[in-house]
């Protein structure tokens, strides 16, 4: 008897744990209202951590993310990275990450010397590397069953060089003409090539600060949480490039295995985006 009034006390806190996420989750979306030019993407992380001590850890991952709509593979990583907890209160991580990571389709105008638009320069989708590396450190405050925490990173990322397929369209064709005719964004060309374009490399400097408050519910191994995040472009005066707001929970399965499953919002572009974009984010953690 005391264990079916177990279950059916963990079945109401469960349904009113489900009806807080949705009401959070549809808080954030009316906060972050969707637009007809926004992305859609699922992104998918595996992460395994070693705790050498209470102090000490080392953590590796691979994550996956399918963006534009669930049309095509965005990006891939993999990530290593190494913690310092001196007090409960305190952490200090390092890491490293080789993302592969895919530019979609992009055009820009193309104007003469005498800045006359002239056409139009296309260029095709294509894969870079980046290598990544971070220093941060994360505050954390539980008052009562919540837990309150900021983290303030600094993350440089060195984006490779490569080349790229463009395609060149050039002289508008004008009324009466009667050749071959070549049409990008409802205008007709009278040239179009196809060459290669050289992309160089670049380095990027971020300070990304998060803010997360999560609340453990006794007795509930789901631990809903919020967040939002803010990214600064330090190689241009420290100006707001990107928010981020994430709704979710983490379902701790036993001490070694952990679920997470969010709903974000992203809005602005950085290294890692170019547009404002909806995305289910599912993880999981194995700890050993």
């Amino acid at each position: 008897m005391e264990k079916i009034k177990h279950f059916l006390k963990l079945g109401k806190n469960l349904a009113a744990l489900g009806r807080k996420c949705l009401v959070l989750a549809l808080a954030a979306m009316v906060a972050a209202p969707a637009v007809a030019d926004d992305d859609f993407g699922i992104w998918t992380s595996l992460a395994a951590e070693k705790k050498f001590n209470k102090k000490i850890s080392l953590e590796a991952g691979i994550d996956f993310r399918s963006e534009q709509k669930l049309k095509s593979v965005s990006r891939w990583s993999g990530s290593l990275g190494v913690g310092y907890k001196p007090w409960k209160f305190l952490k200090f991580s390092a890491g490293y990450a080789y993302i592969y990571d895919r530019s979609v389709q992009e055009a820009k105008v193309n104007y003469t010397n005498s800045g006359n638009i002239n056409g139009y320069n296309v260029d095709h989708g294509y894969w870079r590397s980046k290598h990544r590396a971070y220093v941060d450190a994360t505050g954390k405050l539980d008052v009562g069953r919540f837990s309150f925490s900021l983290r303030e990173r600094y993350q440089y990322t060195h984006t490779m060089g490569t080349t790229c397929l463009r395609d060149r369209y050039r002289d508008t064709a004008p009324g009466g003409y009667s050749g071959d005719i070549y049409y990008w964004n409802g205008e007709g060309f009278i040239e179009k090539n196809l060459v290669e374009d050289d992309k160089s490399h670049k380095n990027n400097h971020y300070f990304r600060s998060r803010l997360q408050v999560s609340y453990d519910i006794k007795g509930v191994p789901l631990e809903p949480f919020v967040s939002y995040e803010i990214s600064n472009n330090l190689s241009d005066g420290f100006a707001l490039d990107k928010t981020r707001i994430t709704v979710g929970t983490d379902w701790k399965i036993n001490k070694k295995h952990k679920l997470s499953l969010a709903y974000l919002y992203q809005d602005g572009a950085d290294d890692d985006s170019n547009d404002n974009i909806h995305v289910i984010d599912l993880g999981y953690k194995f700890e050993f």
